[in-house]
């Protein structure tokens, strides 16, 4: 090998472990940014209650509807809800328009003609 080339490998070898340290330095910074998220992450689960009860729920869902300033606005909007559940009920069970079979095909002689007026 000869001088020149000896020289440019140093030179290339000192760049590559330039640039090794400075991708340890950024791992260094992600790690520990990380690191502080899930310290984060940890405490707001933390803060959270561990289960609610059902009574609760429906005890506390009540107490906001009596304090509501619209009431009845918030009387409507469930009345409509409670209105749509029996169709998302039948769509959640299979008995949607499109899940029930197609009926048996109607003869032309069955339908009676449109009588003009």
């Amino acid at each position: 090998m000869s001088t020149s080339e000896l020289d440019r490998l140093r030179t290339e070898n000192t760049e590559l472990r330039r640039r090794l340290e400075l991708v340890d330095a950024e791992l260094v910074e992600l790690r520990d940014d990380a690191l502080a998220r899930r310290a984060e992450v940890r405490e707001l689960a933390e803060s959270l209650p561990t289960a609610v009860s059902r009574r609760a729920m429906v005890v506390q869902m009540t107490k906001d509807a009596v304090a509501h300033p619209d009431k009845t606005g918030l009387a409507t909007r469930a009345i409509r809800k409670l209105g749509r559940a029996p169709r998302r009920l039948a769509h959640a069970v299979g008995l949607g328009p499109k899940a029930l079979p197609p009926g048996p095909p109607v003869a032309e002689s069955a339908v009676a003609p449109a009588e003009p007026e």
